[in-house]
């Protein structure tokens, strides 16, 4: 089972709902949303998707199927700008 982790060379600093990183190495800055922002939250340690899901399915109004499909869309965006890394 994958497991992921996020890139503490990141800086992040929560605005109102949303989280805002800057990535020193690249100098480029994002925003998450909320879920994006929580499953952030949630990579201070090791999870799987499914592990992740497990805690959202709990806090959130939404399927199963449809928290592990945006997992995934999160997860594979995140992995690809290097704020996360699979272990």
């Amino acid at each position: 089972m994958k497991k992921y982790i996020r890139n503490n060379k990141t800086i992040a600093d929560k605005l109102h709902d949303e989280l805002v990183m800057m990535d020193i190495d690249m100098g480029k800055y994002f925003s998450l949303n909320p879920v994006a922002t929580r499953i952030w939250d949630l990579l201070e340690q090791p999870l799987s998707i499914e592990e992740i899901c497990k805690v959202l399915l709990e806090e959130f109004e939404v399927n199963k199927e449809q928290c592990i499909k945006e997992v995934q869309e999160h997860i594979t965006e995140m992995k690809k700008l290097g704020l996360i890394f699979e272990e």
